[in-house]
């Protein structure tokens, strides 16, 4: 599997005025997708990228609303645009 495999089930988060936000994916796309980068030739890729300031933080953050139900579905936002 690719990234661009992966990444197909991205789902954007936009605000009312239609501007990207953030981007979520499932769980279990997030976990093939460091799978992914750890199989890669470039053993610190994983490292890197979890390196990014805020990321794991952003990470927690948003398992965090997910888990207390803090969150709108795309389907809603589409109808609110």
């Amino acid at each position: 599997m690719t990234v661009t495999d992966l990444l197909q089930n991205a789902q954007r988060v936009i605000d009312a005025q239609g501007q990207n936000k953030a981007v979520q994916l499932d769980w279990s796309v997030w976990e093939s997708l460091l799978a992914y980068l750890k199989d890669l030739d470039e053993p610190d890729a994983t490292e890197e990228l979890l390196a990014t300031p805020g990321l794991v933080e952003a990470i927690d953050s948003s398992r965090q609303r997910l888990q207390q139900g803090r969150y709108t579905r795309y389907e809603e936002l589409k109808r609110q645009v």
